[in-house]
């Protein structure tokens, strides 16, 4: 009995921990906080579980871990090419070393972990994110609502950062609409879509018009009411981009897309020329940087780290000027064109394969399984993933406190599906 109580009492401490941690995730400059309340869960469960744990059965997902070590193999090369290297090994550690550490670990938790913790784990999860969508609210308010962009307690003054919480939140109420509680998950689903607007961020915006289609394609039974959201969010896209044009520089996406044939044409040195609204262009401008490079050197690293960016573009090319963009940022501001110009195109494979499979995991995860916390926490992250992505393909956040959400819930979700694979078939 003494034996039992002492293990449900570090159950309860695991637990603990892991509210903390996801809990601070979304504040900003408390790091130390996230860094003590994760290594306490870790040595918490490997004391508990050293003997129990099973180091072969996560090589069942043997393309995932072929694409991880592919990162790190890359990222470790990329330290005889970056301009940095303390800077290169310090991101090593902290954005792929740990993260993949951490989401082993979640990954084995729930393995050894029982249903009944586990819906609790999920429940926190969602708890969480409720929490901070009210807080990032009550901030809003307290600002005189519009035009304050709310950041949460993350992004003073609104951000991308935050937006990818509030895309979670929005993915955690759609998902709860798999449960009972259809009043109450409208209502979470009302303050998560506000919480959105108060963010006003365009990368959010995006991110939340792809979840709706993307739910309405892989998750609606109906296919007449399907095919009616999905023809009603087309023509609202229409309409938006045709009255766009009496709208300012930030939101007129029909001016935008009628300058692109300027931005093919122009060097990057140039786009000052072209009439896009300056934080547009000069994305716009890096991004081109990148892709002349790649398009002459596809493979070679040029160095790890969201943040040399503006040292590395300017060394390759120091020869010819007119190639760099008219406006360095430290960070591309988009992880695919930042993992393509640091890692190349292996490496840029590699993190869509990482992406692709969570993809594919929790939508299997939700055709199979019986157990509903188990098909809602797999809607909650296929759309939360959406959402992430969305969000990456305008500012570099993979490795922020961002990701060291995406990752355990990545290795949570691992756990989860071989559980209940288990139960049919092999893993393939």
């Amino acid at each position: 009995m003494t034996i039992n109580k002492n293990k449900k009492i570090l159950s309860n401490i695991e637990l603990l921990f892991l509210g903390i941690y996801f809990f601070t995730l979304p504040i900003a400059h408390i790091t130390s906080i996230q860094s003590i309340s994760s290594v306490l869960f870790i040595c918490f469960f490997l004391f508990k579980n050293y003997n129990n744990i099973d180091y072969r059965i996560f090589f069942e997902y043997k393309w995932l871990i072929i694409s991880m070590i592919i990162t790190l193999v890359l990222a470790f090369i990329s330290l005889g090419f970056t301009p940095e290297i303390n800077n290169s090994l310090k991101e090593i550690k902290s954005e792929l070393i740990r993260n993949f550490a951490l989401m082993i670990i979640l990954f084995y938790y729930t393995l050894l972990t029982d249903e009944v913790k586990l819906k609790k784990l999920i429940s926190i999860i969602f708890c969480v994110l409720l929490i901070h969508t009210i807080i990032n609210l009550v901030i809003w308010i307290e600002h005189g609502g519009f035009p304050y962009r709310a950041g949460g307690l993350l992004d003073s003054g609104g951000g991308e950062r935050f937006g990818i919480w509030a895309t979670y939140s929005l993915a955690a109420s759609i998902a709860l609409f798999y449960t009972n509680y259809k009043k109450s998950t409208l209502f979470i689903l009302f303050l998560s879509v506000l919480s959105i607007c108060a963010n006003q961020t365009r990368a959010t915006f995006v991110a939340t018009i792809v979840i709706a289609i993307i739910f309405f394609i892989f998750f609606a039974h109906n296919k007449k009411i399907k095919l009616l959201i999905l023809s009603v969010i087309i023509i609202s896209i229409g309409i938006y981009y045709q009255y766009s044009e009496n709208l300012t520089k930030r939101y007129n996406i029909k001016h935008m897309i009628s300058n692109v044939e300027h931005i093919i044409d122009t060097s990057p040195s140039k786009f000052t020329q072209i009439d896009i609204e300056h934080s547009s262009l000069v994305r716009l401008s890096m991004w081109k940087s990148v892709i002349l490079y790649r398009l002459k050197k596809p493979f070679i690293p040029t160095g790890y780290g969201r943040f040399l960016y503006k040292k590395s573009i300017e060394k390759k090319f120091e020869n010819s000027p007119e190639n760099l963009p008219y406006k360095i940022f430290a960070q591309t501001h988009n992880d695919f064109i930042g993992t393509l110009y640091s890692l190349g195109m292996i490496g840029l494979l590699a993190l869509i394969y990482l992406l692709y499979y969570k993809l594919k995991i929790s939508y299997s995860l939700f055709k199979i399984s019986n157990t509903l916390h188990f098909k809602v926490y797999a809607v909650f992250i296929f759309l939360g993933t959406i959402g992430f992505i969305g969000s990456m393909m305008f500012g570099s956040f993979f490795g922020d406190s961002e990701t060291k959400f995406f990752y355990p819930l990545y290795g949570i979700l691992l756990g989860i599906y071989y559980n209940e694979k288990k139960k049919y078939c092999k893993i393939i």
